[in-house]
């Protein structure tokens, strides 16, 4: 689970130090989407600490890496693609 975890807190910070101030920037964007996201990591790994089990952490890791993290990563990409090159301040594949 500490590699989900690091994942996880990585993308939190990816979100709030660049997607969402390009967001703001371009007055446009998904920006109520991304901000609730940011709980919802948290929650996740929230629940993740407090499991009882190696299994039951696990599992709630797979879902928050493959499941969770997957969809909100669909919301980045859907920022990025309508959020003007200039504000965008990630590497992009365009």
């Amino acid at each position: 689970t500490g590699t989900v975890e690091m994942e996880a807190l990585c993308l939190i910070d990816l979100i709030q130090q660049h997607v969402i101030p390009a967001v703001k920037k371009a007055g446009a964007g998904p920006l109520s989407e991304l901000e609730a996201h940011v709980p919802t990591i948290k929650a996740a790994m929230e629940g993740i600490h407090h499991a009882e089990s190696s299994y039951e952490k696990a599992q709630l890791a797979r879902v928050l890496r493959l499941e969770t993290m997957v969809d909100i990563r669909k919301t980045c990409d859907d920022a990025e693609a309508i959020i003007p090159a200039e504000y965008w301040t990630l590497a992009t594949y365009k």
